[in-house]
């Protein structure tokens, strides 16, 4: 099956787009934890809400260093052959470092933006600093992208 490598450009431009992520993190016993998260993308960083307590958070501590993937599959092209079965596809991966946000007005943004973005166009009011003090939100700074669409065969 053919792919084609995206550049990084595009790779920017589709990471708001998806509905949900997947982080993988590593703590201090070596093994990979993947989680989905609700993300917004902004400030060439990705931000997600999360809670104060867990693996993810744990593992966080132990090593910022995450990779976060977004992924949609495409077409399903069947065969009497099981070689000859494909699925189409695109899919983001980057690498980076996950900090804990403590700004209380990036957080407010962050927040803001998440609620933009999953609110499906409703109306919804500005936290509280009482509410945004029950906030967790993790930004992962972009070390490395990479992308790649599988294609038809000409």
């Amino acid at each position: 099956m053919p792919v084609e490598w995206l550049s990084q450009d595009k790779c920017r431009k589709m990471l708001g787009h998806q509905t949900y992520g997947r982080m993988a993190t590593t703590g201090p016993d070596n093994l990979p934890y993947i989680t989905p998260v609700n993300y917004v993308y902004i400030h060439d960083r990705i931000f997600i809400h999360t809670g104060f307590t867990g693996r993810k958070i744990n593992n966080i501590k132990a090593s910022p260093k995450v990779c976060f993937e977004i992924s949609a599959p495409g077409n399903l092209y069947v065969s009497e052959k099981a070689c000859g079965f494909s699925m189409r596809y695109w899919s983001i991966i980057l690498w980076g470092k996950a900090e804990f946000i403590e700004d209380a007005a990036l957080k407010r943004e962050a927040i803001n933006a998440l609620m933009a973005k999953y609110s499906m166009n409703l109306e919804f009011t500005d936290p509280t600093d009482e509410e945004m003090g029950r906030v967790n939100i993790i930004a992962i700074s972009i070390d490395e992208i990479s992308g790649k669409i599988s294609v038809d065969p000409q």
